[in-house]
């Protein structure tokens, strides 16, 4: 079973924004979750020089499992962000140690 790295990016979430859709979505998912993975916020960006900017455009993460890039796309097909219709998932296989 590979791992997968999700990468949510989107525009700001307003506080108190709702979770609608995502208990269904853990649930459909089952074991395929490894990590509900958190928002984020009040990100910068790093540069060479030392310097920062606050440009940063991820929103939050999370780690699923499937056994390839067919399977991990099947599972975040019904992802509750990709309803919201501005945000992007950006996935990356993490290798095993």
């Amino acid at each position: 079973m590979k791992r997968f790295l999700l990468l949510y990016k989107g525009p700001p979430t307003p506080p108190g924004a709702t979770h609608e859709g995502w208990p269904e979505w853990f649930k459909a998912i089952g074991d395929a979750l490894v990590d509900v993975g958190s928002p984020a916020r009040n990100g910068f960006v790093l540069h060479a020089d030392g310097s920062t900017t606050d440009t940063a455009g991820l929103n939050g993460y999370g780690i699923i499992q499937a056994e390839g890039k067919s399977e991990a796309l099947a599972l975040l097909r019904d992802h509750p962000l990709l309803a919201l219709g501005d945000w992007v998932i950006e996935v990356f296989e993490v290798p095993k140690r």
